[in-house]
């Protein structure tokens, strides 16, 4: 009894001491599953501690905005000009890529995109001249002018209490 009790202990030791080592030596994944398929060249520029947000051309040569997102800093430069706690080293114009030192590490910054959005549209705007839901702005009204928008608003009001009372009626009360 004494006998399996010391092999059972013993291959408990072994097991717990060559277990993580095995699992160890395993190769691990070259890219993250959890990244999108081409994100893992953009993972690597996202961890760059500044950004390149612009490129102008003047009279002088070029000039690099960059911006630190940590302390919300943005800095017009020059290349070599000193006095930032970077120095552009060197530019790509053709493909918007700037060289440049940053606290002892070479940094390559290619260009921000912009995210840009549209916005659904509402509807087809009234052609030029024709008063559609808005009418016209006054900018000096008469007294007949103010008369025709109070009444303009007053039939407005009446219209959506009307179609409010009408959903109601269907079964379906709309939120106020």
């Amino acid at each position: 009894m004494f006998r399996s009790l010391r092999h059972a202990c013993c291959l408990s030791a072994l097991c717990l001491v060559a277990g993580p080592g095995a699992r160890a030596a395993a190769p691990l994944a070259p890219t993250s599953p959890f990244l999108p398929p081409a994100a893992s060249g953009a993972a690597a520029a996202e961890n760059n501690p500044l950004e390149l947000r612009g490129i102008l051309a003047d009279e002088g040569g070029y000039r690099f905005s960059i911006y630190d997102p940590v302390r919300h800093v943005g800095t017009w430069s020059r290349l070599n000009e000193p006095g930032h706690d970077f120095m552009v080293k060197a530019h790509d114009v053709a493909r918007d890529i700037v060289t440049l030192d940053y606290q002892g590490r070479v940094l390559t910054l290619s260009l921000r995109t912009s995210k840009i959005s549209s916005a659904p549209v509402a509807g087809p705007l009234p052609a030029a001249g024709q008063n559609g839901p808005n009418p016209p702005v006054v900018l000096n009204p008469s007294p007949a002018d103010e008369v025709a928008r109070f009444n303009r608003v007053k039939e407005e009001i009446a219209r959506r209490r009307a179609l409010r009372e009408q959903n109601n009626i269907q079964g379906n009360p709309t939120r106020r």
